[in-house]
C-alpha cells in the first residue's frame, strides 16, 4: 500500500512490479472507472501467465492511498467499460 498526495503511473508500475517480482508494461494497465474519491484500474500480465492485479486509489482530505489486490492468472475485469 502506498500513501501520498500524488500517484502517478509509475509509481503503479513500481507498486506492481514489486509484488509480482517482475517488468511491469504499462500498456496492460487498463483505466476503468472514477467514483468520487476512488479510481478503479486493472492490470493484466501479458499472455495471461502472471496474476492479474485488481488496482484502487482512494482519496482521504488530501491523501491518496494506492491499494493492490491480486487475482489468479487470465483473471478479467469486471467492470463494464462502454
Amino acid at each position: 500500500m502506498i500513501s501520498s498526495n500524488r500517484i502517478g503511473a509509475l509509481d503503479i508500475a513500481e507498486a506492481i512490479s514489486e509484488r509480482i517480482g517482475s517488468y511491469v508494461d504499462m500498456n496492460f494497465i487498463q483505466f476503468l472507472a472514477v467514483e468520487r474519491d476512488r479510481i478503479r484500474c486493472w492490470y493484466m500480465n501479458a499472455g495471461g501467465d502472471g496474476p492479474s492485479i485488481e488496482i484502487e486509489m482512494t482519496r482521504s482530505g488530501q491523501e491518496w492511498t494506492l491499494n493492490l489486490t491480486e487475482h489468479p492468472p487470465g483473471t478479467e475485469q469486471e467492470e463494464e467499460v462502454p
